[in-house]
């Protein structure tokens, strides 16, 4: 059930609608991570590291946009951390939290990360996408 949220600058309004398309853009950057992860070279596991995390920030967006009826549409990571905690769990922010660690260095850094290093994120943002399709379903 969405509830009638307190906007301001810093949260962005959600209806149905919103929610299914970040729900759907999180599946489609989950496949696309998981898919880079097979990958040979560390320029792809990189890739998929870059959008794990933009997976699991759009997975974050869709539970909160149907929990709370807003996403956080600040700069501050505190705040979506917060937010999606509120709309699922410690347990599952955690996971987004990990992922929000990581954007920098994923996104501008200009190392390469480990398999391992990117397995790992891309598994932080399928438990995510998983906990935010259980919360579109109930």
């Amino acid at each position: 059930m969405l509830m009638s949220p307190r906007i301001s600058p810093r949260r962005q309004a959600m209806d149905a609608a919103a929610v299914s398309i970040r729900m759907r853009d999180a599946q489609i950057r989950l496949d696309s991570a998981e898919l880079q992860l097979g990958g040979d070279s560390p320029r792809e596991w990189k890739h998929a590291a870059e959008i794990a995390v933009s997976a699991g920030i759009a997975a974050s967006d869709a539970a909160c946009g149907r929990v709370l009826g807003y996403k956080i549409a600040a700069e501050s990571h505190r705040d979506a951390v917060n937010a999606s905690r509120e709309a699922s769990s410690a347990s599952v922010a955690k996971h987004l939290e990990v992922l929000i660690g990581a954007k920098s260095t994923q996104s501008y850094g200009d190392r390469l990360p480990t398999h391992a290093d990117a397995e790992r994120l891309v598994r932080h943002a399928r438990r995510l996408v998983e906990a935010a399709e259980a919360i579109l379903k109930s």
